[in-house]
């Protein structure tokens, strides 16, 4: 009796589980991507990966800076499930794009805008494009 209650307790479990939704990236159409996450790029078998965040010394919108400061980010780029390139991208052009194989990324913006101190990591969303070749 208690194996049954088990497997229906994990059941349960499992059926309420929240499902994560596809990150599809259509070529030529901005999309957003949060840190750690992976987006399919549509009509390959290509995958982006929001790696981490390498930089944020944006400005704080709370504080007068003599500079506006930067962001830079790390994406990985995967083929057929083998590991493939890595790219650091700035916000700043021309830094803001690399070529991985017959794709370009180009990173558009990063939030949350620094208030104060940075924001935790996990709320990092990447706004990004790809354009294919």
């Amino acid at each position: 009796m208690p194996r049954l209650l088990l497997a229906t307790t994990l059941t349960a479990a499992l059926a309420c589980a929240s499902v994560e939704k596809a990150i599809v990236a259509e070529p030529g159409v901005n999309f957003t991507l949060g840190l750690g996450k992976t987006a399919s790029i549509s009509g390959t078998t290509n995958r982006l990966t929001f790696r981490r965040v390498s930089e944020d010394s944006r400005c704080p919108t709370t504080v007068v800076c003599v500079w506006e400061g930067a962001a830079r980010i790390e994406v990985a780029l995967s083929r057929n499930g083998a590991a493939g390139a890595t790219a650091i991208l700035s916000l700043t052009p021309p830094n803001n794009e690399a070529r991985l194989g017959d794709l370009v990324v180009r990173f558009v913006g990063l939030a949350p805008y620094p208030v104060g101190p940075g924001p935790a990591p996990r709320e990092y969303v990447a706004e990004l494009a790809i354009v294919k070749l």
